[in-house]
């Protein structure tokens, strides 16, 4: 791995490794903006006197975008989006479960986590705590370290196991073990107060997940992969945004601007989702002023690149993938077709993605599901209706989604991050 690569993986995994919710990312990607210059726009005061390098938040989204005075906005918009969350275990409102032998944490599956890679590993507690305030507070909260774990049962009790697989209900197996103290109807709260230094009385809720407490990782004999929680879609989410606060806006005929949402896992349905106006809403007060004919010409000029993780072939199931899209890592950026539309892209799209893909010298390679399978989907098709904008899928292939621990290519992360900066340019 030569140096500025291995520099800039070094930056990655430490993105990575803090970004243990939602919430944790959008705090980093808005430390990483505000160090390139950017200024926050509060959702509640006008936005007339924002400078050209801005960004909104709501939760666990974000928009940021470039503006300049020669950039008229009738010339339309290049959007990033990818998204926050990703599958994992999340706690329920009430930490009233325990044991005989143990104190437990109550828990459900948000999104469709591979569950069995949630067992035996060192897990931390991240997210937000609400507290009061003037009305409330947002806090964010990771635990120091890993503090629970889901124990598996031991073969001994289980003989048939490795013949007739795992079996899994998420409401009675996957309840970590967090002391070994009886749980009482405060206990954890008492432990989440004494963590932020508070009355555990000041704590009204909380959003919080577990996490893989394990830093990210390097792996293969020639330091070819890359092994981390959350890879989906996180990654993505690193390339869009350091591709947008290091882009010159003066060699674009166009308005650069990065839209990570939440909720992508579980449908996009929310306020802060793809499905809902999120996205539409900001984009309406940045042309605040325009007439509904520039708007339309500004959609009608934009193009949108859903960044998010793609399959790459797996070794030891190749019956599952159609072999004559055969996708490997580190051999460039996957366009994902799907004449179903789980993938926005069409064809006049993926002709677009590859003259990126070869004016910048990026390899690229193209993705379509079996065809007796269903196929998953991304922000792409949902932001494409509600924008009413030409869109493409693109992304890093990777094996092991939806694991609490994920693995890509290093070099694609290179390739990724040159076709997102291309992107705005093109």
């Amino acid at each position: 791995m030569d140096s500025a690569l291995e520099k800039e993986i070094n930056n990655l995994q430490e993105f990575l490794d803090a970004s243990t919710s939602p919430f944790h990312a959008i705090n980093n990607v808005k430390e990483l903006l505000v160090g390139h210059g950017f200024s926050e726009v509060p959702g509640h005061d006008n936005w007339d006197s924002r400078t050209n390098r801005n960004f909104f938040i709501r939760d666990g989204s974000i928009v940021a975008w470039v503006e300049a005075d020669n950039l008229p906005f009738e010339n339309g918009f290049r959007i990033l989006g990818a998204h926050t969350d990703s599958p994992n275990l999340r706690l329920k409102p009430l930490q009233l479960l325990s044991s005989n032998t143990f104190g437990q944490l109550s828990v459900e599956t948000y999104g469709s986590p591979l569950l069995n890679s949630w067992l035996d590993r060192d897990l931390g507690i991240s997210g937000r705590v609400i507290v009061e305030g003037d009305p409330f507070a947002q806090v964010l909260f990771s635990s120091n370290g890993a503090i629970c774990r889901i124990p598996q049962l031991a073969i001994h009790l289980d003989r048939d196991v490795n013949k007739k697989g795992l079996k899994l209900n998420a409401e009675t197996h996957l309840a970590p073990i967090w002391t070994d103290l009886p749980a009482d109807s405060l206990a954890f709260n008492e432990w989440i107060a004494d963590q932020l230094s508070i009355s555990s009385r000041k704590i009204l809720s909380w959003d919080l997940m577990l996490h893989d407490a394990q830093e990210s990782t390097i792996l293969g004999a020639n330091e070819e992969w890359l092994v981390s929680g959350r890879i989906d879609n996180l990654v993505s989410c690193y390339a869009a945004i350091t591709a947008l606060s290091d882009f010159d806006v003066s060699n674009s005929e166009t308005i650069p601007l990065v839209c990570l949402f939440d909720h992508e896992e579980v449908g996009s349905v929310s306020s802060v989702g793809a499905s809902g106006n999120f996205l539409s809403t900001v984009i309406n007060r940045i042309m605040s002023g325009c007439s509904s004919e520039s708007r339309a010409v500004a959609f009608e000029k934009s193009f949108c690149a859903s960044v998010d993780g793609a399959h790459a072939t797996h070794p030891n199931y190749p019956e599952r993938h159609d072999l004559n899209h055969i996708v490997k890592l580190n051999e460039g950026i996957v366009i994902k077709r799907n004449a179903n539309q789980r993938y926005a892209t069409d064809g006049i799209g993926e002709a677009f993605s590859k003259k990126i893909c070869v004016n910048s010298e990026i390899p690229f390679q193209i993705f379509a599901n079996r065809s007796d399978l269903s196929c998953g989907s991304t922000i792409g098709p949902t932001t494409a209706a509600s924008l009413g904008v030409r869109t493409i899928d693109i992304g890093v292939p990777q094996l092991s989604m939806h694991s609490a621990r994920e693995i890509c290519g290093v070099e694609d992360q290179h390739h990724l991050r040159t076709f997102c900066q291309s992107f705005f340019s093109s």
